[in-house]
């Protein structure tokens, strides 16, 4: 078998592997995430009830208009970086759609 071929199948198996790690990482860290969003928004609620905290609205959607061009130039990059190597993109992207898929983790 060529060399290039062992290589290409390596980096795929290497991706598919990553893949699925990641998955585990992620699904692990959302729920984290998730339990703190939920406490967050219990104080910040209890917070305004009691008058200790107020938002401005309009100061908060305005300090959001530079995000869309950032977001992106953040998915150019993104999309160059994984077209770099791409047997191990395809593989971690097999691998992090086989672990979505999964009961696990």
């Amino acid at each position: 078998m060529p060399s290039y071929v062992v290589s290409i199948i390596v980096s795929a198996a290497l991706g598919i592997l990553l893949g699925w790690l990641a998955v585990l990482a992620l699904k692990s860290a959302a729920r984290a995430l998730g339990c703190l969003v939920v406490v967050l928004f219990i104080a910040v609620q209890i917070l305004g009830y009691y008058g200790l905290v107020e938002w401005d609205w309009a100061a908060f959607f305005e300090h959001l208009k530079p995000v869309p061009g950032l977001a992106g130039d953040a998915l150019q990059a993104g999309v160059s970086a994984l077209a770099y190597n791409l047997p191990m993109a395809v593989g971690f992207l097999l691998g992090l759609l086989l672990g979505l898929r999964s009961r696990s983790g």
